[in-house]
């Protein structure tokens, strides 16, 4: 049995993962983040997750640009199954429906006091966030206002190796830019070289044409090397 101090449980700690899931012909990558936490309950071990929720994001969401947190709660049964669901923090566009289905799917390995399965309330926070394609034609793309070059690699120079690196670039809602990863058949140093150019690209975010929004969208960058 948990000592007493660890028998009430306020916070049973932060579960973070990722669910991406990319529709290639709606040219955008949907994101969720999910946090969550235990109602304050006496038990001697917590539920555990059986498997992982399955969201379906609408598509008028991802036409209006939906993005933000949605908050949820629900009882974790005896038998493992999600019970009294509720949205307590709304998102709009079919986003509180698709995010309740999801939940109605979950199983649990259900909480326990000592020997006996428990109900423990579980809440839930959903962070959506999305990342358009270049060719969606719902976003108005990234304005690049600075793209240093890259660093031609010395160790080459007596070679003179001509050739050019592709880059993916995430050009964040918030200004900031990620480097998804490199196309080439150079050497690894120019991917390097490439990859170092691209952190430095200043820009001004792309747009989502209906919501006026600034969003976030993937690029490619096409670095081209020669002595």
């Amino acid at each position: 049995m948990l000592s007493a101090k660890k028998q009430i449980i306020f916070c049973l700690g932060i579960f973070l993962f990722l669910l991406t899931f990319s529709n290639l012909a709606k040219a955008q990558n949907i994101l969720f983040n999910y946090n969550y936490k235990l109602e304050p309950a006496m038990i001697t071990a917590a539920p555990e997750f059986i498997g992982a929720p399955e969201i379906n994001y609408p598509d008028e969401a991802r036409k209006n640009g939906v993005e933000g947190m949605l908050k949820a709660s629900f009882t974790i049964a005896e038998d493992g199954s999600t019970q009294n669901i509720a949205i307590e923090q709304s998102l709009p566009n079919g986003v509180d429906e698709a995010v309740k289905t999801g939940l109605q799917k979950l199983r649990f390995k259900p909480a326990k006091f000592n020997d006996r399965v428990v109900a423990v309330k579980m809440y839930f926070d959903y962070v959506v966030s999305a990342v358009y394609d270049e060719q969606d034609k719902n976003v108005s793309k990234p304005k690049v206002t600075s793209q240093p070059e890259p660093v031609y690699p010395a160790n080459y120079s007596a070679e003179k190796l001509k050739g050019e690196v592709l880059v993916a670039v995430i050009c964040n809602a918030d200004g900031t830019v990620k480097v998804m990863g490199t196309n080439s058949v150079m050497p690894k140093e120019f991917d390097v070289a490439s990859r170092e150019a691209a952190e430095k690209i200043k820009f001004e975010p792309a747009m989502h044409k209906k919501s006026k929004k600034a969003v976030s969208q993937q690029i490619t960058v096409k670095y081209k090397f020669k002595p």
